[in-house]
């Protein structure tokens, strides 16, 4: 077998190669990590499993024929596995047999079989895959732009009757001075005091429409200087009413230097990691339960926000893949993947950088770091 890379393959994949031949594991791998890519090598399926959640390789090479656990018992397992389930498998395998040939995997290699034959597989099965994703990225992002169209539009009719209802209330509390004797003197003050509250509710709601016409954009705007505590406090007003129900919220807004940004996307941002960790967290147990919201400058002189919950964290192997689309530790049906991905790509517009870090049992942090803007604000 010819093992001499002549292929120039794309660097850095991540492949896990599975094969119990210690003198064709030994070959392979070499052959592969001269290529560019990174390999981890194993000698069955049940240590593949575990290697895949521990460093979650982007495409499986596996034996058939294994001690311990066979290809076939490791794919069913797979399969099994929502985390690991969408990773690609090629099969290499010197069985020609039916059932060998019909095995559930995204291709099929014989042996003997030469590296760029190997190569050309993994190119392809990682391109199949992207073209397989992509109808899903366009239609989900479809979907977003239409339903934040219809939430402005939503917005925007609810804003209407909110003016009268504000300007009527204002008459109202200017005309009850006048209508004041000294028989009734204490139910004009108790009539005005629920003239007040019913003004702050309408002012609440008011500035949450405003936040969901920003947050709802389908197109970027120009970029201003803003300061990011503004669009922090907008995205906090959206979440208000969940977050009483699960943790104790904690300020800590130190000042931060303004940055160049769009602020409805910025507040789309700080809208879904305020999501997230709300979401983190159990329903009832207010008192128990924290999350913490920090701002602030850092050594370089760039703005930073930091967002944690104290909910149960996310494993170490899961940490690796938090902002890979379609990727979510939700539960099927709770959440699209996309979020934490949108978020990085809006950051890195900006010029920025956001990380997360966590702790099974502790809780979870994310961060975001935004360079200072470098034109003065208007």
């Amino acid at each position: 077998m010819d093992f001499l890379p002549t292929l120039d393959a794309p660097r850095g994949r991540r492949v896990l190669l599975v094969e119990d031949d210690v003198e064709l594991r030994e070959a392979l791998t070499d052959a592969l990590s001269g290529s560019g890519h990174d390999v981890t090598a194993v000698s069955d399926g049940r240590a593949a499993l575990r290697q895949m959640r521990e460093s979650t390789p982007e495409v499986v090479v596996l034996d058939l024929m294994m001690p311990v656990m066979d290809g076939w018992q490791f794919r069913v397992e797979q399969r099994g596995d929502p985390v690991l389930a969408d990773t690609p498998v090629i099969v290499i395998s010197a069985s020609h047999s039916p059932a060998a040939t019909a095995i559930d995997a995204d291709l099929y290699l014989k042996k003997p079989l030469e590296t760029t034959t190997l190569l050309r597989a993994i190119d392809e099965v990682l391109l199949a895959r992207e073209r397989r994703l992509e109808p899903a990225r366009l239609a989900q992002r479809e979907r977003l732009a239409a339903l934040g169209t219809l939430a402005a539009g939503v917005a925007h009719e609810i804003n209407n009757p909110l003016t009268y209802i504000l300007l009527h209330l204002t008459r109202a509390i200017r005309a009850l001075p006048e209508l004041s004797t000294p028989q009734n003197e204490k139910k004009v003050h108790a009539l005005e005091d629920y003239l007040h509250g019913a003004l702050e509710g309408v002012e609440r709601i008011r500035s949450i429409t405003d936040g969901i016409r920003t947050f709802s954009r389908a197109e970027e705007s120009p970029r201003r200087v803003v300061d990011v505590r503004a669009s922090l406090e907008a995205a906090l007003r959206l979440v208000t009413n969940e977050l009483r129900h699960r943790a104790k919220l904690v300020r800590k807004l130190d000042p931060t230097p303004p940055v160049s940004a769009d602020d409805g996307r910025l507040g789309q941002v700080f809208l879904n990691l305020l999501t997230n960790a709300v979401q983190a967290l159990p329903v009832g147990d207010a008192g128990s339960n924290e999350v913490r919201v920090t701002t602030g400058t850092d050594a370089q002189g760039r703005a930073f926000v930091e967002i944690s919950d104290t909910g149960q964290g996310i494993p170490e192997h899961l940490v690796r893949r938090i902002f890979e689309p379609f990727f979510s530790t939700k539960p099927i049906g709770h959440g699209t993947g996309l979020g934490l991905s949108i978020c990085r790509g809006i950051v890195a517009s900006l010029g920025g950088d956001i990380t997360v870090t966590s702790v099974v049992g502790q809780g979870t942090t994310f961060r975001v770091v935004l360079p200072a803007a470098t034109t003065p604000s208007a």
